[in-house]
């Protein structure tokens, strides 16, 4: 996994953890952070879920949406992902994690060779 990749998958993460992941990865810091982002994949699966079932039950004309419920609903969402992920999830931060410790780890190999001297003629 390149650099590239790990800033996309720290992208929607808050600020502060996002650039703390990229200036350096330590295995704790990969660990809460392929957590976090397995969170808002299985956050988006369950909003989803929640919209589909939505249409399906509003051929009943009823439109009357209520604001308050909907952020309650979708806080509980937040929560019940971010709960699931915690607990193990569906695996993807664990594979997340390990591509992004290869990546860190080749990141700090190519970072220790020393530079070429230049081709000899």
């Amino acid at each position: 996994m390149s650099s590239s990749a790990m800033a996309a998958i720290a992208t929607g993460l808050h600020p502060q953890v996002s650039a703390d992941l990229t200036a350096n990865p330590s295995p704790a810091k990969l660990h809460s952070v392929a957590q976090q982002f397995e969170a808002l994949l299985i956050g988006e699966m369950l909003k989803s879920a929640q919209e589909a079932a939505k249409e399906s039950s509003s051929d009943d004309g009823d439109d009357d949406d209520d604001a308050a419920g909907d952020s309650a609903v979708d806080m509980a969402q937040s929560q019940f992902a971010q709960s699931i992920a915690m607990q193990g999830g569906l695996g993807l931060s664990h594979m997340i994690e390990t591509g992004l410790a290869k990546d860190s780890a080749n990141q700090k190999v190519k970072t220790s060779e020393p530079a070429p001297t230049g081709a000899k003629l």
